[in-house]
């Protein structure tokens, strides 16, 4: 996977690109690819801090029927472990587990972004990934990264509360009486501090 691949996914999860596109856009990889693509939203769903009272929302968020086999894998529990038996599953399973995993990366990433980021922070996927200009800028920073001294690395950029991405809405998924109460992190604008 590339950055473009990171930061489409976060695209998707942000909901700035529609379910359709985001289908066509996973199912014109080949299986390998699509294998890793789904192992890299899988590790970055762990790393977000999925719990798995999240699944179930997941699951609602996705539009999934529950009894699919993704669904019913992650209802399971212990979570790390049946991430680990949905990149098993067969092929006939991926755009599946494309959905569910995004969704709950969503929910995760949103309540990250609630609890440690509101007031702003330096996370790349966190700035407006609707603006051309920011995917660009960010781009060429994490390229010039990538081939620069560790002297010359650029600037950590600073979100500020205030600003807003056209991305994101409002804070958290919460969960009202057993029943799914659905938001996303309010709209950030990048500032570079």
């Amino acid at each position: 996977m590339n950055l473009a691949d990171e930061i489409r996914i976060n695209q998707i999860q942000q909901e700035l690109i529609s379910h359709e596109d985001a289908k066509n856009w996973f199912l014109s990889f080949p299986t390998e690819s699509q294998q890793e693509i789904l192992q890299r939203l899988s590790y970055m769903t762990l790393q977000a801090g999925a719990r798995e009272e999240d699944v179930s929302l997941a699951i609602a968020k996705s539009k999934l029927r529950p009894t699919y086999t993704p669904c019913v894998l992650l209802s399971r529990g212990r979570l790390k472990e049946q991430m680990a038996k949905l990149l098993k599953l067969p092929p006939s399973e991926s755009i599946k587990t494309f959905f569910l995993l995004m969704s709950l990366l969503a929910i995760a990433d949103a309540r990250r972004y609630c609890k440690y980021c509101q007031d702003g922070c330096s996370h790349w996927w966190h700035r407006d990934l609707s603006d051309r200009k920011v995917v660009d800028e960010i781009r060429r920073e994490l390229q010039q990264s990538i081939y620069s001294p560790i002297s010359n690395f650029p600037k950590t950029i600073k979100l500020s509360k205030s600003s807003t991405a056209s991305g994101r809405k409002s804070c958290t998924a919460l969960l009202t009486n057993g029943k799914a109460v659905s938001s996303a992190p309010p709209k950030i604008r990048v500032r570079i501090a």
